[in-house]
């Protein structure tokens, strides 16, 4: 039910974005038209459906696509993403398993640096570490047993401390709110 709800308003907020940026446009090409008398620009056409539609389309990639319903997702780069069920504390990688051989579950997490940086934990899974540092660009994952041993590494690689980590919820508004909640379907 809830992905119904957010589809309805997600059409609603693309009719919305939709209209303005077909106005936007129209004006753009006749400001030009002043500079560029001789280029013909048919005043009848609408850009609205071509825009909804583009918009449409775009919501549904991997740069557009933040998740219907209870099911958020983050894109972090290189095609990857983080994603929640049901607005939990905890993300988790859908493709990458941990050393034991589990899916990663996280509760903190924040990337830096093209590396996902993480404190393990979820509801199904105990893992031997406590720490993991994913690179987004290899694919490679560290696993670090405390919190001592990861600041450690956090330090000699510029990346962020175990206390810097955000929640899953935390992180989603800070990708997807602000300017991009405005421009963005």
């Amino acid at each position: 039910m809830e992905v119904l709800i957010h589809f309805v308003f997600q059409l609603f907020k693309i009719g919305i974005l939709a209209f303005l940026y077909s106005f936007l446009w129209r004006k753009l090409l006749i400001i030009i038209t002043l500079f560029k008398p001789n280029w013909k620009v048919k005043e009848q056409m609408s850009y609205y459906p071509t825009i909804y539609v583009s918009l449409l389309i775009f919501s549904f990639t991997y740069f557009g696509n933040h998740g219907l319903g209870d099911g958020p997702k983050i894109p972090i780069g290189y095609w990857e993403t983080v994603e929640n069920v049901n607005w939990e504390d905890y993300g988790y990688l859908e493709k990458v398993k941990s050393s034991d051989g589990k899916k990663i579950e996280f509760e903190k997490f924040l990337v830096k640096n093209n590396k996902l940086c993480g404190k393990y934990g979820g509801f199904f899974y105990n893992y031997k570490h406590s720490y993991f540092v994913y690179d987004l660009c290899t694919k490679k994952l560290m696993e670090f047993e405390t919190k001592l041993v990861y600041n450690k590494h956090a330090d000699k690689n510029d990346l962020p401390k175990s206390n810097e980590l955000l929640s899953f919820y935390k992180n989603y508004n800070n990708y997807w709110g602000g300017i991009r909640f405005l421009i963005y379907p």
